[in-house]
């Protein structure tokens, strides 16, 4: 199965709710980082990508349509040589809003953050569930923080450089006619007018505020998985 749509957007651009509004349109399933947790084992043809330059996306996106967040937005460029006919999608918001969303949600949940989810992942090895998920969090702190941010997330300023930085590069790279720069406010029709398709009668998904990822992060310290090492 081929890609019909890759998201360049980074996280916390509304790229959950572009998720499902590619699969109500019919191109899903759509990847997102979070299938990772699902799916661990896909994990190791992105970390062949990482350590040579090549691996079988193929197989990584396997009986996927579309692909947003992470690893995706980071390897646009590669994946757009990949499958020529796909579209691409950016997914922006405000410099500020995205930074302060982005501190208080996956930062928050990294080891470089102040959280504390990592640390009770890879501290608590005797778990099989937590053994399975520790190296997708450890990927990703190595990709997105150490790689991407090196290491000065922290910083405001340097890291809304790095987000606007990569926002113009992708406007800059992707060829207009293949290129939708979107916010998830704008709603349906400018997704629709881009895809060719007819829009929903139903309202655009908003999910995964702030708010609710928070809520995901409650639930997932209360279950019995955690509860031995909280």
């Amino acid at each position: 199965m081929s890609l019909q749509v890759i998201g360049a957007g980074l996280g916390r651009t509304g790229t959950m709710s572009l998720k499902f509004a590619l699969e109500e349109l019919g191109m899903g399933p759509c990847f997102h980082m979070t299938e990772l947790l699902e799916r661990p084992e896909r994990l190791k043809y992105l970390k062949q990508y990482r350590k040579t330059g090549n691996t079988d996306w193929s197989a990584f996106f396997e009986s996927f349509s579309s692909a947003v967040d992470y690893p995706v937005c980071l390897y646009y460029k590669h994946l757009m040589e990949l499958y020529p006919e796909a579209k691409v999608i950016l997914t922006v918001r405000d410099s500020d809003s995205w930074y302060e969303s982005v501190k208080a949600t996956i930062w928050n949940t990294s080891p470089k953050g102040p959280g504390d989810i990592f640390r009770l992942i890879i501290n608590s090895m005797r778990h099989k569930a937590l053994r399975r998920v520790a190296p997708v969090f450890k990927n990703s702190d190595d990709m997105i923080w150490k790689e991407q941010f090196h290491g000065k997330f922290a910083d405001k300023e340097y890291a809304k450089g790095v987000y606007e930085a990569h926002n113009e590069e992708v406007k800059a790279t992707v060829p207009a006619d293949r290129l939708l720069v979107f916010e998830a406010k704008q709603g349906w029709e400018p997704l629709c007018n881009f895809l060719g398709k007819e829009v929903p009668a139903k309202d655009f998904p908003r999910s995964n505020d702030t708010a609710e990822f928070n809520r995901k992060v409650d639930r997932l310290m209360n279950e019995g998985v955690f509860q031995a090492y909280a």
